[in-house]
């Protein structure tokens, strides 16, 4: 990923991944969607930039107690055990920076950290099922960027395939629900919005497009367990 970050903004003339992919290192749809993941960075930098303020401020007022009720609607709603699980600590950054690398940070730890726990599946159905869910949101998005209000049921099933249960807490999400709160106020703030939808929305589409072939897997008592092809039995790996 880092390679592919430098050959496309740092280094020129530098085609490390084109090069791995000729020596058959990597296959051309994981070039693919490394590119996708590191264009989605560069546009959730971008986006950090100049949403931090907002993101600072809102910390704020949600330590200073404000009610859900002043949050708006179904969103609120919907999220506010996260964010008051984010309020209940100090803000601790101190750039736009700060606040970007700690959502990278967020990616990597959430990759591995489910290993830690007793037992945690990942139904690779579920995880398709999420993945066009949210691409779909992210296209119907609004030209601020800001996404549309999720019927009851469909915020359900949204709910059921995420387990729900096991979501918590995250800077990029926070980031987002800002957002939408404060993109129609600012020309800025919504240009980068929109583009980061749209780095998103490729990231994910090509990622679910990419998992067809792929089964489930789970971690039990530090031990990785994967899905027989048939799906729905659990094998060491």
């Amino acid at each position: 990923m880092a390679e592919c970050w430098k050959s496309k903004w740092l280094v020129k003339d530098y085609y490390p991944v084109e090069e791995a992919v000729k020596r058959q290192e990597i296959s051309q749809r994981k070039a693919e969607l490394m590119s996708c993941c590191v264009n989605e960075y560069k546009a959730r930098w971008e986006l950090c930039e100049v949403a931090e303020k907002y993101v600072k401020r809102l910390h704020t007022e949600l330590q200073n107690t404000i009610s859900v009720e002043h949050f708006p609607l179904a969103s609120a709603h919907s999220s506010y055990k996260f964010f008051h699980q984010g309020s209940l600590r100090q803000y601790p950054f101190q750039s736009a920076y700060d606040l970007f690398a700690e959502t990278l940070k967020e990616d990597v730890d959430g990759s591995f950290s489910v290993c830690l726990e007793p037992y945690y599946e990942v139904p690779m159905k579920k995880w398709r099922q999420v993945g066009k869910q949210y691409t779909q949101l992210l296209k119907q998005a609004k030209l601020d960027g800001t996404y549309p209000q999720l019927k009851k049921a469909e915020e359900q099933r949204l709910k059921t395939n995420l387990v729900w249960h096991k979501v918590g807490f995250s800077w990029i999400g926070m980031v987002l629900w800002t957002c939408q709160m404060e993109a129609k106020n600012d020309p800025l703030l919504r240009k980068q919005l929109v583009a980061y939808n749209k780095s998103l929305w490729e990231a994910l589409s090509l990622g679910v497009s990419a998992s067809g072939n792929l089964h489930g897997w789970a971690w039990h008592k530090g031990e990785l367990l994967c899905t027989h092809k048939a799906g729905g039995i659990y094998r060491k790996a």
